[in-house]
């Protein structure tokens, strides 16, 4: 079971190399590296990865993430870059949409929220928070150009400490695949705005 662990582990940093390296490549926003990281982490597990390659999802998750991010890259430029057929891209992107279960043309946190929620097995006190966090933040014009995954990991931090429950930046970091430097600038953010929302 340690081994499996430690398997998906290593996939999911070889899929966030990855990541980083089309993004770098397409010349493209951070916060699309950072949503599409969440995503990869989130929908190539231990029971998903049979069958798909670490580049095809990586790539899938950046198609998806442009979309939800609203960057006009288009299916065939990403295919291109990370040297795989636009049909395959285009199978793997549906397939990563259904798995996370989210609509690409809004601006929601929510079902990161929850799932960071539960791989944490956080309080159901601090998801609320963690809710009311992103409310107020998104009301108060900071969540605007940013990345929901990387806004959700920090609202799941932030809300975490006000409730004085265990949970580090590591911890939120290894659940999303958001980086440490995300969650703590986003957290900042918010708790200038939002102040102790309990």
């Amino acid at each position: 079971m340690r081994r499996e662990r430690m398997d998906i582990d290593a996939l999911h940093e070889r899929g966030r190399q990855r990541i980083e390296t089309l993004v770098a490549e397409l010349a493209i926003d951070g916060e699309v590296a950072e949503t599409a990281a969440a995503i990869f982490t989130r929908t190539y597990t231990e029971e998903t990865q049979q069958g798909r390659s670490v580049d095809a999802v990586a790539a899938a998750a950046i198609h998806v993430a442009c979309k939800i991010e609203r960057v006009p890259v288009t299916a065939a430029t990403i295919a291109e870059v990370a040297e795989i057929e636009e049909s395959h891209l285009l199978r793997r992107s549906k397939w990563v949409q259904s798995a996370i279960d989210q609509p690409i043309d809004a601006f929601d946190p929510a079902p990161f929220i929850d799932e960071y929620c539960d791989a944490l097995k956080l309080s159901d006190d601090t998801r609320t928070l963690a809710h009311n966090v992103v409310t107020v933040g998104i009301d108060q014009g900071i969540a605007s150009g940013k990345s929901p995954a990387g806004f959700a990991a920090a609202a799941v931090y932030y809300a975490a400490m006000l409730q004085d429950e265990q949970c580090t930046q590591d911890d939120v970091h290894e659940v999303s695949g958001v980086s440490k430097i995300t969650i703590r600038n986003r957290y900042q953010e918010q708790a200038e705005v939002v102040g102790d929302v309990t």
